[in-house]
């Protein structure tokens, strides 16, 4: 799977589940890490906010990638000297 640092929510799970189970090799960047979903509540004529309403929960890891991301399978950070 292409990624990059504007993939985020649907396209993050996918990229993770298919990465946790060995199904897609993850390739460019580190997602945005997006993974619970939220509503938006207004609390004035012109101002919302957005809370989480649920949480993505992977049953292999039993995590998520809120707030990380998905790090890419290829091509690997490079080492710091």
């Amino acid at each position: 799977m292409l990624t990059s640092d504007l993939t985020f929510a649907g396209e993050g799970e996918l990229a993770y589940n298919r990465k946790v189970l060995g199904r897609a090799t993850s390739i460019a960047q580190t997602t945005r890490g997006g993974a619970h979903p939220t509503a938006r509540i207004p609390v004035a004529p012109h101002v919302t906010v957005s809370v989480p309403t649920a949480r993505s929960i992977n049953p292999v890891t039993g995590t998520n990638w809120e707030g990380v991301g998905v790090e890419p399978t290829w091509p690997s950070r490079p080492e710091t000297r």
